[in-house]
């Protein structure tokens, strides 16, 4: 889900695809817990993330023509071709395009595989750290080098 909304907002803006997909995840446990676990979950998660995608973009639509009118053109035009789209061959290919943005030269080899850890396969930051023996700190502060490329 992050290779996919990172797709529709751009690879400089990955830290609100994961904030989307979190609030998915938050969103997921509380429902599911009173309501219970919809018939197919995958689907659920899906339509949750492309609303909050889609809300999103609403939001900042209106903070741009409200509060900052001159950054109001750029957000009108991704807005208006903004769709994101979760379809089996687009989770595929937003999910390779992550893979090569990650694996950038320019991007330490390890930062590359905690990214990968962390975007791609969902790991949280406790996983990727006990799988580096390395302590949370130091990938969180690894992990942010490494996104701020």
């Amino acid at each position: 889900m992050v290779a996919v909304i990172s797709k529709l907002f751009g690879l400089q803006h990955i830290e609100i695809a994961e904030d989307i997909v979190s609030e998915t995840f938050l969103q997921a446990t509380e429902t599911w817990s009173e309501k219970g676990i919809p018939l197919n979950p995958t689907a659920w998660l899906y339509t949750v993330g492309k609303q909050k995608t889609l809300y999103h973009f609403r939001r900042n639509k209106i903070l741009n023509q409200k509060i900052i009118p001159e950054l109001q053109a750029g957000y009108e035009t991704i807005i208006e071709t903004a769709e994101a789209n979760f379809s089996d061959q687009n989770i595929k290919d937003s999910q390779l395009q992550m893979m090569f943005a990650i694996c950038n030269p320019s991007i330490a080899s390890e930062a590359q595989i905690g990214l990968a850890l962390r975007i791609l396969c969902g790991f949280g930051i406790d996983e990727i750290a006990e799988s580096f023996l390395s302590n949370k700190e130091t990938i969180n502060k690894r992990l942010f080098r490494a996104k701020e490329s």
